[in-house]
């Protein structure tokens, strides 16, 4: 298909604005550009000067299809948007597809903001533009990379050695998203958010557990707060036993593993004390 121009589009988010790259942005693509280790992660080398930033920043406005990720008033990274390699997935003969690359500066990252970003440049595609698919990749031992597309949504396909730009040869793993995937995540997303929105209303929730001897029990807690009372049997949880009668409390954990050494009943209550 042909190449994707972005020169009159501006997506939002949250707390984004995506939109192609501007003369004004030179000094901001330095500052995260130059960063050690950050280009070299995604297969270029930071920038030694900026002047290496303005030859990037001349092509970037003249293809117009990389967008600029604008966090309050500043550009801190970049998605891009570039022909798929045909004869490597040939899987796609036939289909409306696009690769996507990113990067974003570390000062800006665990934020959630590439995640942000991808959701709405992923919408877009897939949405306004028709895409079939997205591919996408990550170098081995990027494991950034490698799990926000895995939480996108995005599939395995297969592995293979590239030339970089710095002119080394690297293992990158390529990763499929099918529409039908990526409606799948936001379906899933919006349940989740529904499933939140109603604990948040919630001050408790108790649940009763029969369990035979040897059997664990892994459980995710809703809220951190929580107690279980032990009923009978014989429980083993954090390398201490309890006995029916026993009451053990659990405080700001976000998860419970116990082990049940003998038949065993008991009651879990999780308090909702404004988690």
């Amino acid at each position: 298909m042909d190449k994707i121009n972005i020169k009159d589009i501006k997506l939002k988010t949250d707390r984004l604005t995506l939109r192609v790259f501007e003369e004004g942005d030179l000094e901001d693509l330095y500052a995260y550009a130059k960063e050690p280790g950050l280009g070299e992660s995604a297969g270029w080398f930071h920038h030694e000067s900026i002047e290496d930033s303005r030859k990037v920043l001349d092509s970037f406005i003249k293809d117009s299809n990389i967008f600029a990720l604008v966090y309050e008033g500043k550009v801190v990274g970049s998605i891009g948007l570039h022909p798929y390699d045909e004869k490597f997935f040939t899987n796609l003969a036939g289909k409306k597809a696009v690769e996507i690359g990113f990067i974003i500066g570390s000062a800006y990252q665990k934020k959630g903001l590439m995640k942000e970003a991808l959701e709405r440049v992923l919408e877009f595609l897939f949405k306004d533009i028709g895409l079939d698919y997205v591919v996408a990749g990550h170098f081995r031992g990027n494991f950034k990379s490698k799990k926000i597309q895995m939480k996108l949504g995005f599939k395995y396909y297969s592995s293979r050695l590239i030339k970089t730009h710095m002119g080394t040869s690297e293992v990158v793993h390529e990763n499929i998203l099918s529409k039908e995937d990526f409606d799948q995540y936001l379906l899933d997303k919006e349940k989740e958010k529904s499933r939140k929105d109603e604990l948040a209303h919630k001050k408790q929730i108790i649940n009763r557990y029969d369990l035979k001897e040897g059997e664990k029990f892994s459980y995710l807690l809703n809220f951190s707060n929580a107690l279980i009372f032990v009923i009978s049997g014989l429980i083993s949880y954090d390398t201490k036993l309890y006995i029916g009668s026993d009451l053990i409390q659990i405080d700001k954990k976000s998860k419970i593993d116990l082990k049940v050494l003998r038949d065993a009943s008991f009651i879990l209550v999780e308090n909702n004390f404004g988690d």
